[in-house]
């Protein structure tokens, strides 16, 4: 309160404070900002040592490992789509039975073997136009029951779409 009421002496009192004085209070918090610069250094240190993590808990270690593991193995596998896994089985059937073509593609062989390979793609897209038509209009999936224990009766029409 007394500074406030007197401001001039606190401006007198820097005044007679000595340059040295002045560089030993500089001095004093550069220590003090290293040293917490130092501990903090140390804090973060201990805190990201991840072998102190594991020596505590490593069961727990281990199970992060794998969930890790496993998330990283699902993140890169390629799904195969239905599509695809039906144009596989036929390209492998395909050439399971032009076994005995290939090994005489030499000559009048090579004609007849362009001939099946043409004749291959033109049923795989067939395949592949059908499968995706039917998909498209809902294709003639499998009907409600209309039986003695079905609770729809005969008369009903299941066929309309609503």
């Amino acid at each position: 309160m007394a500074e406030r009421e007197n401001p001039g002496d606190a401006k007198e009192a820097d005044a007679e404070r000595s340059s040295d004085d002045i560089r030993r209070d500089i001095a004093e918090g550069e220590e003090s900002i290293s040293q917490t610069v130092a501990q903090i250094g140390e804090f973060i240190e201990e805190k990201l040592n991840w072998r102190e993590y594991v020596k505590d808990s490593p069961y727990l270690a281990i199970g992060a490992a794998a969930g890790l593991g496993y998330l990283a193995s699902r993140m890169f596998i390629t799904r195969t789509t239905p599509m695809e896994r039906v144009m596989g089985a036929v390209a492998r059937e395909v050439r399971g039975s032009l076994d005995g073509v290939l090994a005489g593609a030499a000559g009048p062989g090579l004609i007849r073997m362009t001939l099946q390979d043409i004749a291959t793609k033109a049923a795989a897209s067939w395949i592949k136009k059908a499968v995706s038509t039917d998909a498209a209009g809902g294709g003639d999936g499998p009907q409600p029951r209309t039986d003695r224990d079905s609770t729809i009766s005969p008369e009903v029409d299941t066929s309309t779409n609503i």
